[in-house]
């Protein structure tokens, strides 16, 4: 994996902690039910244990499904595994860290970066699971990109929706994905 561009500690160290995330973000009680909806099993949390310590990077703004989805879990697991710390930064205050961790010029969130004590990057994850994806692109916005072109309704409904497949498959997905990035690196 290419190392950053940028010197990533400073955006890490002075990032906020996952309460002071919550404090401020105007999706804190949605946010905070994605925390607490999880047990998560020995399997995952020995599998994340194994690689500490590791410092988790998010970038990520709380208007977006997915960071309120998937960040939340990563704060979860890192609250129970001793060793993972997790700092967020919001995209709207990183331009250039942002720049570092677009795909394809384009600016997915949230961006989850693992780095080991001396910020070695050891993996990098970005928007949401596959599967997700293909469900949304393919179902949902039928082959368009576009997904501000839901409102109203159809954007409700979506979100609902959205959210019970996050529950029931897609958390296992993403951590799944997670720990298929990480699972080869030299710790």
């Amino acid at each position: 994996m290419p190392e950053p561009k940028i010197d990533v500690a400073p955006f890490y160290n002075n990032g906020l902690s996952w309460k002071q995330y919550l404090a401020g973000a105007k999706s804190a009680a949605r946010m905070k039910s994605f925390y607490d909806a999880f047990d998560f099993d020995e399997d995952v949390l020995t599998f994340f244990n194994g690689r500490t310590p590791l410092q988790v990077l998010a970038i990520a703004e709380d208007w977006c499904p997915d960071v309120v989805q998937s960040v939340a879990v990563a704060a979860r697991i890192a609250d129970e595994v001793p060793g993972m710390e997790l700092s967020i930064v919001r995209r709207s205050d990183a331009a250039d860290l942002m720049s570092e961790y677009s795909v394809e010029g384009k600016q997915r969130i949230p961006v989850l970066a693992f780095f080991d004590m001396t910020f070695r990057e050891l993996a990098r994850w970005s928007g949401r699971c596959q599967s997700a994806d293909q469900w949304i692109f393919g179902e949902v916005l039928k082959g368009t990109r576009d997904i501000t072109t839901l409102s109203g309704p159809a954007a409700a409904s979506f979100e609902s929706e959205y959210d019970r497949r996050f529950r029931e498959t897609y958390v296992w997905e993403t951590i799944s994905e997670w720990q298929h990035l990480l699972e080869d690196q030299d710790y």
